[in-house]
Formats: C-alpha cells, sequence, structure tokens
C-alpha cells in the first residue's frame, strides 16, 4: 500500500482521538500519579514532601501500623515497589485499559457510519489496510498514553526519590501488550454491531471476564500444586521435641486416602482449562513485569530453595569474594557451619566481617519396638550443636546460647563467644536458624576484632541483618516461578505469548471477514 495512505490513515484516526472527551480525561488522570512521584519523594532516610518542605521518618509512620510494619527491612523499596505495582499493575493496567477502550471504541463503527463509509471505500484502499491501519491507530493511541505515564514517573522517582530503576521504564510496552490483545475484540463487536456504545460495553465486560478467568486459573492451579508453606511471621525457633520414654508406644495416625474429588468440580476445572486456554492471557503481562523488574534489580544474594535473599547490601559494606584463609576458623567449626555461600566486610579499619553458611538439616532415627520415628533436627538443636563444638575448642571462652530473633523477624538460636589466636582476640557472634522449607539450616556468622560486649555485637548484626529476610514474593506468588520458557505447556511463557496472540489473528481475521461482507 502507498505510505501516503497508511499515514493519512493514521493521523486521521489520531486526530479523532485527539478530540475525543474520553482521552483527555485520560491524559488527565495520567498526570496525578506523575505529579505525585514529583512531589512526594520516598527516599532512604524518609517519605519527603515538595523536596524537603516536610519530612516523616520510615519509623514514625511504621510504629504507628505496630506489628504490620516491625519488620519492613526496606521501607524505601517497599513502598516504591507498593507505589509501582498500585498505578501500574492497578490503575494503568486495570481502569487506565478501560478508559483506552472507551477512548479509542469508535475507530471501526465511525468508519462504517454512512457517508464517511462512502469516502473511505471509494478510494483506492483496500478493506484489510482500512480496518489494520484502525488496529495500528489504538497501539499508537495507548503507547502514546503509556509512555507519557511510565517517563513521568521514571522522571518524578528519579529526582524526587532519587530511586532510578530501569524496570520501571518495561511497564509502558507491556500496557501496549495488554491493549493489543483486548482491541481485537473491540473491533470486532464495532464491525458486527457498528455501535460505539455496545464496543464499549461489550468489550468492557470481556476484559473483565478475561481477567477474572486468568485469576481463578492460577488461583485454582495454585492452590492445587503450589507451595504448602506460609511465610507470614518468620521463622520462629522452635523447641526440640523431648523423645518418648523408652518402651512406650507411639500411636501413629492412620494413612488417610485421598478424597475424590467431585465430578461436579472436575466439569468446573476442564472448563476453566479449555477457556482459560483460549482466551489471551492478560494477567501473564503483570508477571513478566514483576519478572523483568526483579531480573534488572535483583537481590544481592538469593538462595532459591529457601527463598532467604539479602535484598541489598548497606552502605559501609562490600561484597568479599576472597577464599576462606587458612585458620580463620577452626576445622571443628566447619561441618557444624556447612558451605560459605555469602560473605562480606565493612569498609572502615576493624570493621565487622559477615558471613552466610548453610547446611542440609540432619535427621535422626529412633526405634521403639516395631515402629520407627524420623526426627529432623530444629534450629535449637542446631544452635547446641554449635554451642557444644565451641565449648570443647581450645581458645575458645565466654560461650553463651540464647534465643533471638533477627530485625525481619526471624527466629534464631544465637551464639556468641570469643575466640583468641595468639595475642589476636576475636568476638563472635551467629545465628542460626533454618529456611522455610526445613531442609537446610543458615548461619550468620559475624566476627568483630577485638572484645566486644553483647550491645555491639547485636548493633554489628542488625547493620547487615535490616536487608536479610525470605523473598515473601517468591514463595506466596507460587505461578511466576512456573511461568517459564522451559515450564509444561499449561505455564510456559512461550505458550502463554503464542496463543494469546494467536488469539488476537483470530478476532483480527473475523474482523476483516465479517468488513467483507458488507455492501455500501
Amino acid at each position: 500500500m502507498n505510505p501516503n495512505i497508511v499515514r493519512a490513515l493514521a493521523l486521521d484516526a489520531f486526530y479523532q482521538v485527539l478530540d475525543n472527551w474520553v482521552f483527555r480525561i485520560l491524559t488527565g488522570l495520567t498526570l496525578v500519579p506523575i505529579l505525585l512521584t514529583f512531589l512526594v519523594g520516598f527516599r532512604e532516610e524518609g517519605i519527603v514532601l515538595l523536596f524537603g518542605w516536610k519530612t516523616w521518618a520510615y519509623e514514625d509512620i511504621l510504629g504507628s501500623m505496630g506489628a504490620a510494619g516491625a519488620g519492613m527491612y526496606d521501607p524505601q523499596g517497599t513502598a516504591i515497589e507498593i507505589l509501582l505495582q498500585l498505578f501500574f499493575e492497578q490503575v494503568a493496567g486495570g481502569f487506565g485499559i478501560l478508559l483506552a477502550i472507551a477512548a479509542t471504541a469508535f475507530f471501526v463503527p465511525r468508519l462504517l457510519e454512512k457517508g464517511a463509509a462512502d469516502l473511505y471505500f471509494h478510494k483506492p484502499v483496500s478493506r484489510p489496510a482500512l480496518y489494520l491501519s484502525r488496529y495500528l491507530a489504538g497501539l499508537m493511541f495507548i503507547a502514546l498514553s503509556a509512555s507519557v505515564l511510565v517517563l513521568g514517573m521514571f522522571a518524578g522517582l528519579a529526582l524526587s526519590s532519587r530511586h532510578v530503576d530501569p524496570g520501571v521504564l518495561l511497564a509502558a510496552p507491556l500496557l501496549v501488550y495488554v491493549f493489543a490483545l483486548v482491541f481485537p475484540f473491540t473491533m470486532l463487536v464495532g464491525v458486527v454491531t457498528r455501535s460505539t456504545v455496545a464496543s464499549i460495553l461489550l468489550s468492557g465486560l470481556f476484559f473483565l471476564f478475561n481477567g477474572c478467568i486468568q485469576s481463578s486459573w492460577i488461583a485454582w492451579e495454585q492452590a492445587r500444586n503450589g507451595p504448602s508453606l506460609a511465610l507470614v511471621t518468620g521463622t520462629p525457633a522452635e523447641p526440640e521435641a523431648s523423645p518418648a520414654p523408652e518402651g512406650s508406644a507411639v500411636e501413629e495416625e492412620p494413612a488417610t486416602e485421598a478424597k475424590k474429588t467431585p465430578a461436579f468440580l472436575d466439569g468446573l476445572r476442564l472448563t476453566l482449562d479449555v477457556v482459560r486456554t483460549v482466551l489471551p492471557k492478560t494477567s501473564d503481562a503483570d508477571v513478566i513485569a514483576r519478572k523483568l523488574r526483579r531480573s534488572l534489580n535483583a537481590p544481592e544474594f538469593r538462595d532459591e530453595g529457601e527463598y532467604l535473599a539479602l535484598f541489598r547490601l548497606p552502605g559501609g559494606l562490600r561484597r568479599s569474594e576472597e577464599p576462606l584463609a587458612a585458620g580463620a576458623l577452626a576445622p571443628e567449626l566447619l561441618p557444624v557451619l556447612g558451605e560459605r555461600r555469602y560473605a562480606a566486610v565493612a569498609d572502615e579499619p576493624g570493621g565487622p566481617r559477615y558471613s552466610l553458611w548453610s547446611r542440609p538439616i540432619e535427621r535422626t532415627t529412633s526405634k521403639i519396638g516395631d515402629k520407627e520415628r524420623v526426627r529432623e533436627e530444629t534450629s535449637s538443636r542446631a544452635g547446641e550443636r554449635l554451642e557444644d563444638t565451641l565449648a570443647a575448642l581450645a581458645g575458645s571462652r565466654t560461650v553463651e546460647r540464647r534465643s533471638a530473633r533477627l530485625p525481619r523477624d526471624i527466629g534464631t538460636s544465637r551464639v556468641s563467644w570469643s575466640a583468641a589466636d595468639g595475642a589476636a582476640l576475636t568476638t563472635s557472634c551467629a545465628h542460626v536458624f533454618k529456611g522455610p522449607e526445613g531442609e537446610l539450616v543458615f548461619t550468620l556468622l559475624v566476627e568483630l576484632p577485638g572484645e566486644a560486649d553483647a550491645a555491639q555485637l547485636d548493633a554489628a548484626v542488625e547493620r547487615l541483618a535490616q536487608q536479610l529476610g525470605f523473598d515473601r514474593n517468591a514463595i506466596d506468588e507460587w505461578y511466576p516461578a512456573q511461568l517459564r520458557l522451559d515450564a509444561p505447556w499449561r505455564t510456559n511463557l512461550a505458550f502463554s505469548l503464542g496463543s494469546s496472540l494467536l488469539f488476537v489473528a483470530a478476532l483480527l481475521g473475523l474482523g476483516l471477514w465479517r468488513l467483507a461482507r458488507i455492501a455500501f
């Protein structure tokens, strides 16, 4: 087709959008979150209003939240993440898409109005070209609006919050992607009914219905196949179970047969599977956005099996890649600590040294009569084992153990001691805890040169442990972890994208087929 004709068709649709009152409302609403990010800054020291006119410390705000905010490890990052999810996923990804549909729903009905149709269809332009030009014009419209929103918020966060996150820019193409999946339905309704009102109403219902289907399917699958753990308040240091008295009978619960699923639920699940497979996967756009943002802003350290993460390295500390020096730790401690997974040191001379260790938990089997009982190592037992090892070491002194809790509400067994190596004295503190899956024992080891009291040790531990915690997103959100290229087809990323684009092609084909049979 002649490029001039394509340009003229696109400009015609673009000028019609600019003249639309829904577009003006959408533009005005776009400015609200942009102004918010400029006027309110979420900085490390607190929330700043109007570039320093007034500041609220996070401690004051979180204190009013009680226990809900007591364990917040990264107030600035959490506040910005909530802001981005609210505007990009909820407001722009929901209400904004509905407004974009309302602003572009007239494209096809107005094209088919008497007078306009006579003008368009008697020109040397094919009907498929006219129809597809309206689809591309709709994508241009949402791309312009999304770019203004995303670039404006990115600039506001960089200027006012001093937070530069390239992952924010991914929101614009993903908003265009969601709209591109829904707009073919709007155009199909328009070419069938020739009514703008019908296009708006039916497209809005379709968008909401499709979102409910996708969310319901994900919730159903996560309930059936997702992790059973629910990490809400951390991992308390559980007490060691007392062994059963010798010769006592231990009753085991009888094995229960798996309950048979009712036929009604089987039929409902099959229907949900089929409908979800056919419809476009709009909900996956938010999942993809979060995965991409996290890949661009990955934690400093993460254990994928037990979800433990060091989200950010605090200021004044740097990662240490140096191998463990000979004699740095007594050989007897290595089996108790396991494998060194991460190490960091302070920039200042004489500052603390940090290391994170992990090993598999120990399981012991005791036999009482004809029955066997498997007991798993607890955090308390692991701490006691470390205490016993230290007590037997020459040079170790003032070994103490007690229950404790890290800032991110992780229950631990705290073991402190001091050790002399010649004239050099080192004071150490180890926090021993289990992962939520119960397969690994972690030890956060902090070493201070010289003699230090309990307050100094706890301050050194808190300096790093403020950023250490279990990644609740990875635990609670089972589906994002499944949506990948090497997954089975039901949760395969390529299938999600391919089936959604196939849906778009099918609806555009139906629209073209219907348009070809209209006589003017």
